[in-house]
C-alpha cells in the first residue's frame, strides 16, 4: 500500500465534520430500499495488502492532484461508520462516501502546506496521541500472553458448571374454557381423533391452528401447573385430566423428551473473549493499584481519606455540651 494510503486512513477517522455530511444523508435514506449509484464500485472488498503496495485486486476510484485514492481507502472508510450507516451497504453510499474521503484527502494536503511538522500544537497532540497507542499497545501484548486456549477452556469449564444441562420436553396442547369441554376432548382422542387435528378444531390458544404444537421448553419456560404436568408424562401420552392455568384448561400431549444440550465452546468463543478481556483489564489495573502510592483529594485540593480509610470526623465522640 503506497504510504499515502495510511495517512489518508488515519485522517478519514478525524475529519468528523466531514463525515458528518455522510451521516446526515445516511439518516434521509434508512428504510428507503436498495438504490443503484450511478458508477458502482465491485461489490468485494480487497484482500489483505502487504505493507508499502496494493493489493492485486485494488483499484484506483479517484485521483486529487496526482493523488491515487484506492477502493480500499473507501471501504476502511465505510467500516469506521456506524453499524446502522454500514447496514445500508458500500453500494448505496459510495457516491457519497467517495466526495467524503475526497474532501478528506484535499484537507490533509492543505493542512501538510500550511501547518509545519515540529508545530507546538501537532507535537502536543501527537504526544496525547502516543500515551493511547502506547497503552494499546501494551494492553494488546497482555492479551496475547494471557488469552490463551486454556483460559478459554478454564472459563468454558466453568460456564459448563454454573449452566447443567436441562431436560426439555416437546408437546402439544389444546386449550379450552372450561373443564367440561376438556374432558370432552379426552375422550374423543381416547377413541381415535388425531389430537393434532382436535387442536385445530377445538383449541382457543395462538397454537391451535399449528395443531397446538409449543415446540420444545424447559419447565421454567411454562408456568407451574402445565409444567409439572407435562415433564411427569412420557412421549406419547395424553393427559388423562384437564390441567387448569390461569389461561384456562389444557390438554397435554408429550411428542418428545431430551436433554438440552449446551453450546459449543466455539459458539461461546465471541462471548468469552469479551468477558476474558474485561476480566484480564480488571486484574491489570487492580494489580497496578495494589503495587502504586495513591494520594486523593477532593475538588478543593483537600486530602480524602484513601480506599477503606475510615474519614477523621467519623466515629469520633460528640463534642461535650
Amino acid at each position: 500500500m503506497p504510504e499515502n494510503k495510511t495517512g489518508l486512513i488515519v485522517a478519514i477517522g478525524v475529519g468528523a465534520f466531514l463525515i458528518g455530511g455522510l451521516l446526515t444523508y445516511v439518516a434521509t435514506q434508512v428504510g428507503t430500499g436498495p438504490r443503484t449509484p450511478a458508477s458502482p464500485p465491485a461489490a468485494s472488498a480487497p484482500s489483505a495488502e502487504a505493507p508499502g503496495e496494493a493489493a492485486a485486486d485494488d483499484v484506483v476510484v479517484a485521483r486529487v492532484n496526482g493523488t491515487e485514492i484506492y477502493r480500499s481507502d473507501l471501504m476502511e472508510a465505510h467500516g469506521q461508520l456506524p453499524p446502522q450507516a454500514q447496514q445500508m451497504g458500500m453500494e448505496i453510499l459510495y457516491p457519497l462516501l467517495l466526495d467524503r474521503v475526497i474532501d478528506t484527502r484535499l484537507l490533509m494536503n492543505k493542512a501538510g502546506r500550511e501547518i509545519a511538522a515540529d508545530d507546538a500544537r501537532v507535537a502536543e497532540q501527537m504526544a496525547d496521541l502516543r500515551e493511547q497507542v502506547v497503552m494499546q499497545v501494551y494492553f494488546q501484548k497482555v492479551l496475547d500472553e494471557q488469552l490463551t486456549e486454556e483460559r478459554f477452556q478454564a472459563h468454558y469449564e466453568e460456564f459448563l458448571a454454573a449452566n447443567p444441562p436441562k431436560d426439555e420436553v416437546r408437546a402439544r396442547h389444546i386449550l379450552v374454557d372450561s373443564e367440561d369441554k376438556a374432558k370432552e376432548i379426552i375422550v374423543e382422542i381416547k377413541g381415535g381423533t388425531d389430537f393434532a387435528e382436535a387442536a385445530k378444531t377445538h383449541s382457543t390458544g395462538p397454537s391451535g391452528p399449528g395443531g397446538g404444537d409449543l415446540g420444545y421448553f424447559t419447565r421454567d419456560q411454562m408456568v407451574a401447573p402445565f409444567a409439572d404436568a407435562a415433564f411427569a408424562m412420557q412421549a406419547g401420552e395424553v393427559s388423562s385430566a384437564p390441567v387448569q392455568t390461569q389461561f384456562g384448561w389444557h390438554v397435554i400431549k408429550v411428542e418428545d423428551r431430551r436433554t438440552q444440550q449446551p453450546p459449543s465452546l466455539d459458539e461461546l468463543r465471541d462471548q468469552f473473549s469479551e468477558e476474558l478481556t474485561r476480566d484480564i483489564a480488571t486484574e491489570i489495573v487492580e494489580g497496578l493499584r495494589a503495587e502504586a502510592t495513591i494520594e486523593r483529594f477532593d475538588i478543593d485540593g483537600n486530602p480524602l481519606p484513601a480506599e477503606g480509610e475510615q474519614p477523621a470526623d467519623e466515629g469520633a465522640a460528640p463534642a461535650q455540651q
